[in-house]
């Protein structure tokens, strides 16, 4: 099973034919899939679609929003998922970390492996 900074994963996502890898906050909070900082809509291009958001505080705030792959290819997990740019994180959210088994090992490091 991969080990990463606590409290991290590493991970691939792909929109049409752009693919990266990023280093995303696991957020237990956050019921969605996945969250990149604004200034990746520059990088994918055209949005799917746009979306309103409530953000932390409250306010409202309407965000790009993709349909996409993202992929660990240490444990072989792979999955359709939403991504929304919004804010200046990489996040990663319920909607994905529900499937996969986690060990936050001391406050040290993450270890994953996908439920079967």
């Amino acid at each position: 099973m991969p080990a990463y900074e606590y409290p991290y994963i590493d991970l691939f996502f792909a929109v049409g034919d752009y693919k990266e890898k990023i280093h995303a906050y696991i957020d237990t909070v956050f019921e969605g899939y996945i969250v990149l900082p604004e200034y990746y809509i520059e990088r994918i291009g055209e949005p799917a679609f746009f979306t309103d958001w409530e953000v932390a505080d409250g306010a409202l705030v309407v965000a790009a929003e993709y349909i996409g792959n993202i992929t660990i290819p240490e444990i072989g997990f792979a999955t359709m998922v939403r991504i929304t740019c919004l804010g200046n994180e990489c996040l990663i959210g319920r909607a994905i970390i529900d499937h996969l088994r986690l060990t936050l090992d001391r406050g040290q490091k993450v270890i994953i492996d996908a439920l079967m």
